[in-house]
């Protein structure tokens, strides 16, 4: 098996971070979102099944080849997010997949400055100030994922007649959330989060679906729930099927894994995490009741 060091791709850059606030009209998202703001803290938020809802399954993602894992939990975002919509009734488009090699490609040529660097690798902020501001392409357009594509993108930016479609796609804002109060406040709102940092983990659920943190990995996932019968949050990986492996709780995709609320508040406390909305800040969207603990009732 290879080894998963190889298959992170997060780099901790703070001064990247700062540069690309800078740019946001929506930096932070407490300050975006205040009026959400207190949503979600008593409750539990089980957002991935907008994915159920909206395709009949969860996405059968393939594992990233390369240290691409940035666009991985970028992409993971804006598929989850247009599900949300479409569950709610706020987009009538069809689903299309997200490619995350051209986000990989924007996040380091264009936003970066990464052209004819390849070195693997990016960060969160860069993923998400492309997303929003050129945009995003499907696997329709771009095809199937592929490692070899990724990294050619990585060091050369995404060809021009294919980055031109990119506007079409765009997420409306993107904000830093620093705090589990905030990541509270997205999800409870139907907004994901990626999250970066040097948190590793154990590579087997336990019978409540956790993993327990240990070690370290430079890496991005996605965070897609939140649980208030053993507080904790619920990660997208990006290592293919059944990784980790073990039980499953709560309906969970076997590409996830539940980790406990304190260490949660310690990845986002790197600073490279993100929400993403497909409005202009983050209005207050019911939820339905399905995506909870009601759904289980």
């Amino acid at each position: 098996m290879v080894m998963r060091e190889i298959l992170c791709g997060w780099n901790d850059q703070p001064d990247q971070v700062t540069r690309v606030l800078a740019s946001l009209a929506h930096p932070y998202f407490a300050d975006a979102a205040y009026p959400i703001m207190g949503s979600g803290l008593d409750g539990d938020v089980l957002l991935y099944k907008a994915w159920k809802d909206a395709l009949g399954k969860y996405p059968g993602y393939v594992a990233q080849a390369i240290g691409d894992c940035v666009s991985f939990g970028t992409g993971h975002a804006v598929d989850l997010l247009q599900c949300v919509q479409m569950a709610v009734g706020k987009q009538n488009e069809a689903f299309e997949e997200t490619s995350t090699e051209a986000i990989y490609g924007m996040a380091r040529v264009d936003i970066g400055g990464e052209r004819g660097s390849h070195q693997d690798g990016a960060v969160g902020a860069w993923a998400a100030q492309a997303v929003m501001k050129i945009g995003t392409l499907s696997r329709e357009k771009v095809g199937p994922y592929s490692g070899q594509r990724a990294k050619q993108w990585g060091a050369d930016g995404v060809p021009m007649h294919l980055e031109d479609l990119a506007p079409q796609h765009k997420v409306r804002t993107t904000s830093l959330v620093k705090t589990w109060d905030e990541l509270c406040a997205a999800l409870a709102n139907g907004y994901p989060v990626t999250v970066c940092s040097n948190q590793g983990f154990t590579m087997t659920r336990d019978a409540n679906g956790f993993c327990s943190p240990r070690g370290h990995w430079g890496h991005c996932m996605m965070i897609a729930g939140i649980r208030r019968d053993i507080p904790g949050a619920l990660i997208c990986q990006s290592w293919g099927d059944n990784v980790p492996s073990g039980p499953t709780a709560l309906d969970q995709p076997d590409f996830s894994f539940w980790a406990d609320r304190r260490t949660v508040e310690s990845m986002l406390a790197c600073g490279d995490s993100w929400a993403f909305s497909t409005f202009e800040g983050y209005p207050g969207q019911v939820l339905p009741d399905r995506w909870s603990y009601e759904g289980f009732a």
